[in-house]
């Protein structure tokens, strides 16, 4: 018989000659097998390392920007103003935006053609370096030789230019000159002292910091030269979703090979319209799966393709199946809402001297990229109205017009003149 001392612990070999004493473990009655061991990750694994690096190559793009709420990588529409309604400066990237449109009207096209014409240009940035590529669903190529141009200025700007540069060739009739443009030298350097220039100076860096992001575009004007195989892809559209995505997604893994870097922009102009689609398309066994499908693409390659797409409600109106469902699969989603003839006479008699500022409808935001899905109400109805100039496509808030008679009033009275002598 053995004893203890207070002091010794138990477990402990207080016995001499015997080995150490068995580790007490918990006991299970469950009769199941013990919980393996998880390792936690490490924090700065390869795979973080690697998505970090693809999108510090996708902003060193120069159609990209970050968001200035969200800092995700971000592309433009091909319009400054829809750029500053999305809040983001654009529309960032692994995001949809469909544009519903009332009336018989085609504002979207503009829309449309303007995005897929802004992601042209910037491949032409920098020579033998293709930085976007567009695939247009549904659509032949007649729709891309309508893509609008880029706007060279009014007729007085253009001229300007060219005296600018005819100027600045070496001639013997610029050399003769030469006293003139010393002096002009000379006034800029006054302007420059005393800091005439700052507000333009600003405005040069503001816009020099990304300079290829956004371009304004001439719709009366086509792309010259137009758009190559290297810069479009055509989709064709059948009665098997299936088929079109899986186009889709070949065309986007093979651009992606070439350049891990580029951006790719989806258009789907006129969705679901007669002569494009077939009458099947609009039934919930095409419609349902094929946007599921491309919100699955938007997903996987959420730092490369942005999608817009546009549909008529006269033909498929708010309230039907059809659009509900549009409206919550998509990521955005914006209505132009043009005036009716009432409202236009109003407008063109209101602004009869001034016609640039007639407008031609009203834009309603219903969803916002990112932040309508974070819960915020971003809902916003006859705030905003549209007009589609030759410059570009501008948005501004929407105030009712009112007709001043007040001129005619006091003209009329001027010319009434009493034939009597009034005493008092």
């Amino acid at each position: 018989m053995s004893f203890r001392k207070r002091s010794e612990i138990i477990g402990t070999p207080s016995v001499p000659g015997r080995g150490p004493a068995p580790v007490s473990r918990p006991i299970n009655l469950s009769g199941r097998a013990p919980p393996a061991v998880r390792s936690i990750p490490n924090r700065g694994s390869p795979s973080q390392t690697t998505e970090q690096d693809d999108l510090n190559k996708i902003l060193k793009n120069p159609a990209v920007r970050p968001s200035l709420i969200t800092s995700q990588p971000t592309v433009s529409t091909g319009g400054s103003d829809l750029d500053k309604l999305l809040l983001h400066q654009g529309l960032p990237t692994g995001n949809s935006l469909l544009i519903q449109e009332s009336g018989t009207t085609d504002f979207s096209a503009v829309l449309l053609r303007s995005f897929a014409s802004q992601g042209v240009i910037q491949n032409r940035v920098v020579k033998d370096q293709l930085n976007c590529h567009v695939i247009a669903v549904g659509v032949s190529l007649q729709w891309a030789n309508d893509l609008p141009g880029l706007y060279k200025g009014s007729t007085k700007e253009q001229k300007k230019a060219k005296i600018m540069a005819h100027e600045s060739k070496v001639s013997v009739s610029n050399l003769t000159n030469s006293g003139a443009s010393a002096a002009r030298n000379e006034d800029l350097k006054i302007a420059w002292r005393y800091g005439l220039n700052k507000k333009n100076q600003a405005q040069e860096n503001e816009s020099g910091s990304y300079e290829h992001y956004n371009n304004q575009f001439d719709i009366t004007q086509k792309l010259v030269p137009g758009p190559s195989s290297q810069d479009i892809s055509f989709v064709p559209v059948s009665t098997n979703f299936a088929q079109i995505i899986q186009q889709i997604s070949m065309i986007i893994e093979r651009q992606l090979k070439q350049s891990p870097s580029k951006i790719i922009r989806i258009t789907l102009p006129g969705l679901l319209n007669p002569s494009i689609y077939s009458p099947i398309c609009s039934m919930p066994s095409f419609i349902t799966p094929f946007i599921h499908s491309l919100r699955s693409i938007l997903r996987k390659y959420d730092n490369n393709v942005v999608l817009l797409a546009s549909i008529p409600l006269d033909l498929y109106p708010r309230d039907s199946s059809v659009t509900c469902t549009l409206e919550s699969l998509f990521d955005s989603v914006i209505h132009l809402q043009p005036f009716n003839q009432e409202m236009m006479q109003l407008i063109e008699k209101a602004y009869k001297n001034e016609p640039a500022k007639i407008q031609q409808g009203l834009i309603n935001i219903i969803k916002l990229p990112v932040l309508s899905e974070r819960g915020l109400m971003m809902i916003h109805d006859g705030e905003y109205a549209f007009k589609n100039g030759r410059k570009k496509f501008e948005i501004e808030e929407w105030g009712i017009p009112v007709e001043d008679d007040s001129k005619d009033d006091e003209h009329n009275h001027e010319g009434a003149q009493t034939t009597k002598n009034i005493e008092f």
